[in-house]
């Protein structure tokens, strides 16, 4: 501060740099640093979504992937509309790379299931998030939090395909995936399709029998025990011991069909019933015929089997089929329209391409071909149709075809012809007088009955004559008699006096008669031989023999 003229001071500002500044200003430098690298060497931010955040806590709960702490929840929040439990986690510095739009994340806890128990260890340490690194490249904005493992990991060797089928429940995740009975793979997935209204599976195959599956595999449900009947008879089939209570898939390429080419990955291919009904799908060319039955077609199904002797030809498939145009009278030649169908292809391989339908259909129904409904199942009553030659039948005269479809022309099977001859019997026995033969036979028996009253009378009165005193003193009387009658017989032995007497008497009987034989021959030649004296008789001559 210096003074001028005017006796005023003049004050000046001091330009030097106090060291003070100093400490706060590293100071601030440093806790920038820290901050930037902070910041710079943090990881992603992972946002999980779930139902339910049961075993999970903020800063406390670890994200692992494969045992190794990749990083920690930092908060658990619900979302906006209260339905969802939104998760923010932050990976550690480096672990980028794990996050890919397949990565899988899932809360490991104490869990029983059809593998085992698992999850023991978090008894002590509580749950945690395992980690999934996944093989397609990208990034998601958020991830679903899933309560199990998946059952294939996105690193898994392998191919998954899709199956659809029309019934629902018949898979569950984690049901296996066999081949000839061996486990191949397992169901990932099990959703039902609202738009299509069918089921959808995921199944993952393990590398490498993932070249098992090719264009021309069939997929069927395979339940421990099938038990199935139907028109071709009584079938039932066993499964493997890992389907007998939970169920479980299989498939192979059907008899006779080629292998087929590499299938591709999330191919799609169609759910059957049983390994049976694969062979449905083998034939898509048929040919459609239309058949008029008299007998009754109760016990007909769709899927009924056409055959020839034995040897399927076709299918049932509509009964009753009713064609457009096509009106019956509804009288006793009512008859019921069957839509069947032939597939060349189940008898090429055997007749060979060049094999005619159309002719030798034409040719056959000359010489009585026909159809009839035949007992496939005596148990169930279901029906097959059966084509054979009938060379009785009378000539078919009716329409070629009918709306569009050849006619097939048809006899009455023989169950319709037992059934025939058995109500004729009926009626013949419903036309005997059976109500007097019943009356007379109510008669009879009443009658009968009031014998055996008598009968029973007579016997009470012949038990109490038994009974009685009297007929107990009757066989010591009956001894007295017979011992009298002994004595009595005794008298008229040989050698008695009786006995002598009465053989001199009969001897002077026999004397006397022989001399009245002379008397009584001369009392017949002359009855008055006795007043007048009779003509003395000429002395007998004798007879010369005959010649």
């Amino acid at each position: 501060m210096t003074a001028n003229n005017s006796g005023i001071a003049d004050v000046e500002k001091i330009k030097r740099w106090s060291p003070v500044w100093i400490v706060p200003i590293v100071t601030a430098l440093i806790g920038a640093w820290v901050l930037f690298y902070h910041f710079s060497h943090q990881g992603p931010v992972v946002t999980l979504v779930t139902t339910s955040a049961e075993g999970i806590e903020a800063g406390k709960t670890a994200i692992k992937s494969r045992s190794v702490g990749v990083g920690m929840v930092e908060t658990v929040t619900l979302s906006d509309d209260l339905n969802q439990v939104i998760i923010t986690a932050r990976l550690n510095a480096g672990m980028e790379k794990l996050l890919n739009t397949d990565t899988a994340f899932w809360v490991v806890k104490p869990q029983i299931g059809r593998e085992g128990v698992s999850g023991l260890g978090t008894l002590l340490s509580g749950a945690f998030i395992e980690l999934q690194p996944g093989r397609k490249e990208g990034k998601r904005d958020q991830y679903a939090l899933l309560d199990a493992p998946p059952l294939a990991s996105p690193d898994a060797k392998g191919i998954r395909i899709e199956l659809d089928s029309d019934t629902s429940g018949q898979l569950n995740a984690g049901d296996p995936v066999l081949f000839r009975g061996y486990r191949v793979g397992s169901v990932e997935t099990s959703d039902f399709d609202p738009k299509a209204r069918m089921m959808r599976y995921q199944l993952f195959i393990h590398a490498p029998y993932d070249s098992l599956v090719t264009s021309n595999v069939r997929f069927w449900k395979d339940s421990g025990v099938n038990f199935d009947m139907s028109a071709q008879g009584m079938r039932v089939e066993m499964g493997s011991l890992a389907t007998l209570f939970s169920g479980g898939v299989s498939f192979d390429v059907p008899n006779g069909w080629e292998q087929g080419s590499a299938a591709k990955e999330y191919a799609q291919y169609k759910l059957f019933e049983n390994q049976n009904s694969i062979q449905d799908s083998l034939y898509t060319e048929h040919r459609d015929f239309v058949m008029f039955f008299a007998d009754s077609v109760r016990g007909l199904q769709p899927g009924a089997p056409v055959e020839f002797r034995g040897i399927r030809m076709g299918t049932v498939s509509e009964v009753p089929f009713y064609i457009p145009g096509v009106k019956q009278k509804l009288d006793s030649d009512y008859r019921i329209p069957v839509l069947i169908r032939i597939e060349p292809g189940r008898f090429n391989k055997q007749l060979g391409d060049h094999f005619n339908l159309d002719e030798h259909l034409k040719v056959g129904e000359g010489r009585g071909l026909r159809a009839a409904l035949k007992s496939g199942n005596l148990l169930t009553g279901a029906l097959y149709i059966d084509l054979d030659f009938y060379p009785q039948a009378k000539p078919f005269t009716g329409p070629k075809e009918v709306g569009g479809y050849v006619l097939l022309p048809t006899v009455s099977g023989g169950l319709a012809q037992i059934q025939q001859k058995v109500m004729t019997m009926l009626d013949k026995i419903n036309s005997l007088p059976l109500n007097p033969m019943v009356t007379e036979a109510t008669e009879t028996l009443a009658q009968s009955k009031r014998t055996l009253q008598e009968t029973q009378k007579t016997m009470a009165a012949l038990n109490q004559v038994i009974a009685s005193p009297s007929m107990k003193e009757l066989p010591a009387d009956m001894q007295k008699t017979l011992l009298e009658l002994n004595r009595s017989m005794q008298g008229f032995q040989p050698g008695s006096p009786a006995y002598s007497k009465m053989v001199a008497d009969m001897q002077r009987l026999d004397q006397v008669l022989r001399e009245l034989q002379p008397v009584l021959r001369t009392l017949n030649d002359k009855s008055n031989a006795l007043v007048f004296e009779a003509a003395g008789s000429q002395d007998p001559q004798p007879k010369k023999a005959k010649k």
